[in-house]
């Protein structure tokens, strides 16, 4: 057969188990994997039960805490040939107030069209289409070249290193020449760079006094946080100073954005600017004492042409102005800005797939969040990140998914790695 005829083969096998596919996604979204409190290990015993009664070997990896990861290969890597994975995480966001849930926040079903769940976005709908391409390449007997693995990962969700980070010190993946990330995207433009994550907790002291002194007794730590959370919003006005080749890469992005239905006029603005949240604020022991402590937590994203070390060395500069002394901790997601280059063969070969199998306009462009692609960028490894997704709902209430556009993300899943590994000769 040559490789026309696999891909058609192959393609027409994903269409005609549609149902198997969208019946995987119900089971992953019915095995709750709630993060926090981040115990995978159900729904990793879930994943690799159902690979190995596909006949697929599927290793369990456990970094502890309830962290447990699933690995399988296929195929074999010689000098010249590719190594493509195929990765994705099985945790989920807390689904929150039921009540406000206008179905079973685990309910794995197709309603009007609709998957529909907590992990139907992000991104067990994803994951499915994954898993269940991987399978029906070995069912097949697709004689790919060089080697595929599939790597379901915990601990995203909450930024944690016990997830692809600890998987990827581990060296299962190790020469691998790209990768497929599942993460939630808009249908025709896959996500190929994000900004950094640079988040940080401002601890703040002062004096403790009695209430009715103030302010002329004591010295309030919450003013003076308040003072450091207004200051610090100068962070705003930092210049990027990108490299020459990704300024193409962001303007598309910035245009996509506006584009992009949903989201308010200007919001394009973000990709070259550090924006700042002030996420909590904890200060004070009671209503009559002067604050002797306020601790304040920020999430900052760092855009293409700045670093975390110049946003942090800023954010010191602008407290020393404003005459706030305060401790700087970084915490949670870290990481610098990444990308992979539109041209890296990941890219062009994902991009050319979606742009033949639903719109000719589709592109890559940029992302303003954070997801393990910066861990795979970090360990030298091009990837880029395409899921479906309705992505109005992603960490939200009554989360779901287009069934027609799972089904379309696995048909790209399964082209991509066709065309990427080539076949065996």
């Amino acid at each position: 057969m040559t490789q026309h005829d696999w891909e058609t083969r192959i393609l027409q096998a994903v269409e005609d188990s549609r149902d198997e596919l969208l019946e995987l996604a119900g089971l992953l979204i019915r095995t709750p994997s709630e993060n926090p409190p981040g115990d995978c290990t159900e729904i990793a015993d879930v994943i690799a039960g159902y690979l190995r009664g596909a006949g697929v070997s599927a290793e369990l990896l456990d970094a502890g805490q309830g962290r447990v990861s699933v690995v399988a290969h296929q195929g074999e890597k010689t000098d010249g040939q590719r190594h493509l994975v195929f990765a994705g995480h099985h945790d989920v966001v807390p689904v929150g107030d039921v009540s406000r849930w206008s179905f079973p926040p685990f309910a794995g079903d197709v309603v009007d069209g609709w998957l529909r769940g907590r992990g139907a976005s992000d991104m067990k709908a994803g994951l499915a289409g994954l898993i269940h391409v991987f399978i029906l390449i070995q069912r097949l007997g697709l004689p790919l070249a060089g080697r595929l693995s599939l790597a379901s990962v915990p601990d995203e969700e909450t930024g944690g290193r016990l997830g692809a980070d600890w998987l990827l010190d581990q060296g299962v993946l190790e020469g691998a020449t790209g990768g497929i990330i599942a993460e939630p995207a808009e249908r025709d433009h896959p996500t190929i760079g994000q900004k950094g994550s640079n988040w940080f907790r401002l601890t703040i002291k002062g004096k403790p006094g009695h209430g009715s002194l103030q302010p002329v007794h004591g010295t309030s730590a919450n003013l003076l946080g308040a003072r450091a959370i207004l200051a610090l919003q100068r962070l705003w006005e930092m210049t990027p100073d990108a490299p020459e080749d990704i300024l193409e890469l962001i303007a598309d992005s910035k245009r996509f954005a506006e584009e992009r239905e949903g989201y308010e006029p200007g919001v394009a603005a973000v990709f070259e600017h550090v924006t700042i949240n002030v996420g909590t604020v904890h200060g004070g022991t009671s209503t009559n004492v002067v604050a002797d402590t306020c601790v304040i937590e920020f999430d900052t994203r760092v855009p293409i042409g700045l670093s975390r070390a110049q946003v942090l060395d800023r954010a010191r500069q602008i407290l020393d102005e404003e005459g706030v002394e305060g401790e700087i901790e970084p915490l949670g997601f870290m990481s610098e800005p990444n990308w992979t280059a539109p041209t890296d063969p990941i890219v062009s070969t994902l991009v050319g797939a979606l742009r033949e199998l639903s719109d000719p306009a589709a592109q890559g462009v940029l992302q303003w969040a954070s997801s393990d692609a910066r861990t795979f960028r970090s360990h030298g490894i091009p990837v880029l990140q395409y899921g479906p997704a309705d992505l109005s709902t992603i960490h939200s209430f009554d989360e779901r998914a287009l069934a027609d556009d799972v089904v379309l993300a696995a048909k790209v899943y399964a082209l991509s790695a066709v065309r990427y590994l080539g076949l065996a000769s």
